[in-house]
């Protein structure tokens, strides 16, 4: 008597037939199954800039410094850069160039980048100064992919060949004060940087 459960019926299999065909090419064309996709690998930074703390352990105590520096990547593994100091607990201060060996050369693509620290500079440690020549050990981190900044730790073994630059004046045994001198010294170094 009501035809319109015929004529709906007609119109549903034309429907459905529409429906399953979309999905098949949606399928056809969709590339979220691909298993060989290869995220594109960004380049390291050229230029880096930041500051840091460093302390300077010698002849039985500690000194700190705080400073800046700057890094060129020159290539994928290699970087020149240069960096100042002021040492917060006497007065003096440090100018130091370096370069960085970097193995690796994939900052952004492993968060973590190690490097090996050679450098050539100038100390002053109140009133005393000397050339300083430095050989160090390093590493950059990135707290997550494509940060626009990070973390730099690096540990190093500092030699001034002036014989009193690394001074240190302590009481002795019976109160008697005593001069320890130095002319090394291991440097602590943490710091951040931007790019």
């Amino acid at each position: 008597m009501d035809g319109g459960g015929e004529n709906g019926e007609r119109i549903a299999v034309p429907f459905k037939t529409l429906v399953f065909l979309f999905f098949l090419i949606s399928m056809s064309y969709a590339d979220f199954l691909s298993v060989n996709v290869v995220e594109r690998e960004e380049p390291p930074p050229s230029l880096v800039y930041g500051a840091h703390y460093v302390g300077r352990i010698f002849s039985g105590g500690i000194d700190n410094f705080g400073g800046a520096s700057a890094r060129y990547r020159m290539s994928k593994h290699f970087a020149t850069g240069a960096k100042a100091e002021l040492d917060f607990t006497r007065a003096g201060f440090l100018a130091d160039a370096f370069l960085h060996y970097l193995p690796s050369g994939n900052l952004h693509k492993e968060q973590a980048e190690n490097f090996l620290h050679l450098g050539a500079g100038y100390v002053r440690i109140n009133d005393e100064h000397s050339p300083i020549f430095s050989l160090g050990y390093g590493r950059d981190m990135l707290p997550w992919k494509k940060s626009p900044f990070g973390f730099r730790a690096v540990c190093r073994l500092e030699l001034a060949p002036a014989a009193h630059i690394f001074a240190r004046e302590t009481e002795g045994l019976f109160g008697l004060k005593m001069t320890t001198l130095s002319n090394i010294d291991f440097a602590i170094e943490f710091g951040i940087f931007i790019y």
